[in-house]
């Protein structure tokens, strides 16, 4: 029997989607997750805890895609 909504499916994939995003980039972040649903309802993904290095890594990696985005759209 299937308990997760789809809601938690919708942020089970998510995570898992830019888990192997940020594994490819070789900026892992062994926290992520999808959660339990908010007292709001809501569920959400924990992204977790990360090395600084790591997050400097993950910031560069979406300024540099920022970046591409703006010069193809330009």
């Amino acid at each position: 029997m299937d308990l997760t909504t789809p809601a938690q499916r919708q942020a089970t994939t998510a995570a898992d989607e830019l888990a192997a995003v940020l594994g490819e980039a070789g900026y892992p972040l062994p926290s992520l997750a999808a959660d339990w649903p908010s007292i709001t309802g809501d569920v959400l993904v924990t992204l977790g805890r990360a090395r600084p290095d790591v997050v400097a890594g993950i910031a560069s990696l979406l300024r540099d895609g920022l970046t591409a985005r703006a010069q193809q759209q330009g």
